[in-house]
């Protein structure tokens, strides 16, 4: 869950033509499982992670369909698997 503006630098970098979303309610982490919502958290110095996205990639085709799908660290980066798996449906 990136903000818009770094949605937008990302796509125009990796040239991109296909959507890409913003979700800061945090709607979509929670449905597709992306999103670190530890309680504990939250009362401890580290509260920087609660209530934030995991780094995830999410290829859904035209008839809603998830096609791949990458939770992992945020240290997680685009890979050339995700780049052949858009190509693939884009």
């Amino acid at each position: 869950m990136d903000f818009l503006d770094a949605n937008r630098a990302w796509v125009e970098k990796m040239g991109v033509t296909y959507p890409v979303l913003s979700d800061l309610p945090r709607t979509m982490l929670r449905t597709y499982d992306a999103l670190f919502d530890d309680p504990e958290m939250a009362k401890s110095s580290r509260i920087n992670v609660y209530l934030r996205a995991q780094r995830a990639w999410y290829v859904i085709d035209k008839q809603g369909i998830v096609r791949y799908m990458k939770v992992g660290s945020t240290s997680l980066i685009p890979s050339d698997e995700l780049i052949e798996v858009v190509k693939k449906y884009q």
